[in-house]
């Protein structure tokens, strides 16, 4: 498997995984028997913005791997970088992001799964909500 070493990662966030509207560490946790935590890498859509890489992940989600995203949930965006380094410098557990079946990815680590997840939230640092994903219209809104 090959490692992702720069750029941002999406977690899609399942209603229940979010409070406000804002992930919870119970987002980022592995399900029992998972060996890495499920994650799809922005930059290999090369979009120019990121809510366009967002929705073509919601896309892919939803033809490629039949997975249907409900409105109410939503997609947090975390850093390669600077995720690694805040969980070395909080644990000192390294952290690696691997390539699965692209853009489908893994994140991988051997710590405590509960404190990499409560960890894991400090580090997004975007969040987009499913139900204001809007496919016809994806250029950036310019500002006045």
């Amino acid at each position: 498997m090959t490692e992702i070493e720069t750029g941002n990662v999406t977690r899609h966030c399942r209603p229940s995984t979010l409070e406000d509207d804002v992930p919870i560490p119970f987002a980022f946790k592995k399900r029992p028997g998972e060996k890495y935590l499920s994650v799809y890498w922005l930059d290999w859509f090369n979009k120019s913005t990121e809510k366009e890489n967002i929705i073509e992940t919601r896309n892919y989600m939803e033809t490629k791997a039949r997975f249907k995203c409900k409105s109410n949930g939503s997609f947090a965006v975390l850093n390669i970088e600077q995720s690694k380094e805040y969980i070395f410098e909080e644990l000192s557990e390294v952290m690696s992001y691997k390539a699965e079946n692209l853009p489908h990815c893994g994140i991988y680590h051997d710590a405590d799964d509960l404190l990499i997840a409560e960890l894991l939230v400090d580090c997004v640092c975007n969040n987009y909500l499913v139900k204001e994903l809007d496919d016809r219209n994806t250029s950036p809104s310019s500002s006045s």
